[in-house]
């Protein structure tokens, strides 16, 4: 009987001592959150973009997307000094202006209002073999349609092509999504468009489902191609800070910071250290390879 009652309590410390190496076990696989500094200093994308806005007078522009997992910086060659930057972690959009030194932040709204007109948008495609492929791969045509009206078009790549630059993009219109949904309720009905609904709204990633888009365009003019990409590139140091002491505001509020010193009730963000000099825009890389955005 001695025998036993030791044999049971041997047992039943050995399941202790297993449920303990599994616990520790479970414990040293959960991912360690990076810090700020590390996730500014990620490896990340760089594209350039070319533009041209709606209107028949517009000219095209050269723009410049970055994305790692912690950020996604976008600047034209219109204004270098000006900036958005959109932050990952926090779901937050800060646009950078210099002339007035103010920083214009979106932060992250759910779509919780239902269309204010009846939405069909509807989607057909086609392989886009005029397009040569990339790295083996083929792109695609969508061609979107709101109530039957021809409203957006998009040649996306596989969704195996730059899936963290994809999931950046989409994460960025989803806060634009939220910050349109709030102006709906004050949009005369004679002014409701199907397709800037769906668009920007309702639908603001339907044309990024099934991949990254490298070229797309609108039935008002506005157009926008992938010229250029490189891999595997780090941010030039202050390249993802915001300027120090700019004023900060949200769209319909009052200002929720002035020299560096939030508003009371304001939960805005702290100040980050002074914004640098970015990279030139005149620089155009080239496919691939290692070097600093």
């Amino acid at each position: 009987m001695k025998y036993e009652k030791q044999r049971v309590v041997n047992v039943i410390l050995a399941g202790f001592l297993l449920v303990g190496l599994a616990a520790c076990a479970g414990q040293s696989t959960k991912p360690v959150a990076k810090t700020e500094a590390e996730l500014k200093a990620a490896p990340g994308t760089l594209l350039i973009l070319v533009e041209r806005e709606a209107g028949a007078e517009s000219e095209s522009f050269s723009t410049r997307l970055f994305v790692n997992e912690g950020y996604l910086h976008m600047s034209d060659a219109r204004s270098p000094v000006d900036f958005v930057l959109f932050n990952r972690k926090e779901k937050t959009i800060y646009n950078v202006s210099q002339d007035d030194k103010t920083i214009m932040v979106i932060r992250s709204k759910a779509v919780e209002i239902d269309p204010p007109i009846k939405l069909d948008y509807q989607e057909e495609s086609q392989p886009s073999s005029a397009i040569p492929k990339i790295d083996g791969r083929q792109a695609t045509h969508y061609r979107f349609t709101a109530n039957g009206k021809h409203c957006y078009d998009a040649v996306v790549m596989p969704e195996d092509f730059m899936p963290d630059v994809l999931a950046a993009l989409r994460e960025f219109r989803m806060v634009l999504a939220g910050e349109h949904a709030t102006t709906v309720d004050r949009t005369p009905e004679d002014l409701l468009d199907a397709c800037d609904l769906s668009l920007n709204i309702f639908y603001a990633t339907r044309h990024m489902d099934h991949g990254l888009p490298i070229r797309e365009w609108d039935r008002k003019g506005y157009q926008r191609f992938m010229k250029d990409y490189r891999m595997d590139l780090s941010a030039s140091e202050g390249t993802l800070d915001l300027p120090k002491d700019f004023k900060r505001y949200s769209v319909g509020d009052v200002l929720v910071q002035t020299q560096g010193k939030e508003a009371p009730g304001k939960d805005a963000p702290g100040t980050e250290a002074p914004n640098a000099e970015k990279a030139s825009q005149d620089s155009e890389p080239s496919q691939g390879g290692d070097g600093g955005v």
